[in-house]
This record gives structure tokens, C-alpha cells and sequence, in this order.
């Protein structure tokens, strides 16, 4: 067994939230994702209004995130249904998948999300073993959300209720 501990993110952690969004859009490098404008938005101006989320460390090394981040206009995320429902990403490195990260940091997320919003979204590819998470945790697909997504497989949306 090993010892972590989980803390909010903060405007200063832009750099971890960009770590994540590398694991999380299953990508090579952070320049790769960076070359993404649609994986960008996940991440770039990290601490803006509507942003929070938490991080997982081992020792002083983040081993996994979830945020969340609110969309308006036309600046949309994979998961947008809504105005007022802030759309989850979470990423837990590999080496640590499977060993409850991902479960406690998905809490965590929750816990401080359910007095501020009525929902949270997500996008999720259909062959991600998270999606049990996700359904364990309460989250439901939504019908019909199903895209052909940028690697040519499936994703779907994902909706948690509050209330």
C-alpha cells in the first residue's frame, strides 16, 4: 500500500492541470496536446472563475487530478450540456490506476461540487475502463451523445444529477 494525500487546485497549478490533460486525452506530451486547440481549452488560464478541482500526490509528485470547468458561448468542451453544468476531467497516472486514486478524487470533486452546481458532465470514450467509475460513482450516459471522436472511436457523454 502506499500514502497519498489530495488537496485542492489552485490558480498555480496550471502546469499539473496540463500533466493530467496528457493522461487524461491519452496523448505522447503536453506539446502534443497543447497543438489541440479543443484539448487546450481543458486546461489553458487554469484558476478562471467556475474552475476548481483537486490533486493527489505521493510525496511531492501529483499522481492524479480531477477539475471542473464551467463552458459559455461558444467555448465548449466534448461533454457541454449545459451552461450551468461545469464538465469533470480527471486523469490518474498509470502506474496508479486501479488503486483507488481515481475513486477518492472523483469524491473529493463531488463533495465540493453538490452546493455549487445542479450537474456535472462528462465526455468519456467507450472503451475507457473508467466508464465503471463513472457509472458506480452514479453518473449516467446520456442517449444519443455518441461522436465518432478524434482517434476514430466512440465517446459519449456522461451526466451526474445533485438534484
Amino acid at each position: 500500500m502506499f500514502s497519498y494525500h489530495i488537496r485542492d487546485l489552485t490558480a498555480e497549478d496550471e502546469s499539473i492541470v496540463w500533466t493530467m490533460l496528457m493522461y487524461a486525452a491519452h496523448e505522447s506530451s503536453i506539446e502534443a496536446v497543447q497543438k489541440q486547440p479543443y484539448l487546450c481549452r481543458y486546461a489553458q488560464d487554469w484558476g478562471r472563475e467556475g474552475d476548481i478541482g483537486s490533486v493527489a500526490f505521493v510525496d511531492n509528485e501529483p499522481i492524479g487530478a480531477v477539475w471542473l470547468r464551467l463552458w459559455s458561448g461558444s467555448d465548449q468542451g466534448f461533454g457541454y450540456i449545459d451552461a450551468d453544468v461545469p464538465e469533470l476531467a480527471m486523469a490518474v497516472l498509470p502506474e496508479y490506476r486501479g488503486k483507488g486514486v481515481g475513486s477518492k478524487l472523483l469524491k473529493a470533486i463531488l463533495e465540493k461540487a453538490q452546493d455549487l452546481f445542479p450537474a456535472i458532465c462528462l465526455n468519456v470514450r467507450e472503451d475507457n475502463p473508467v466508464v465503471r467509475l463513472y457509472q458506480r460513482t452514479g453518473f449516467v450516459r446520456i442517449e444519443g451523445s455518441e461522436i465518432v471522436n478524434r482517434v476514430g472511436g466512440v465517446s459519449f457523454n456522461m451526466r451526474y444529477n445533485f438534484r
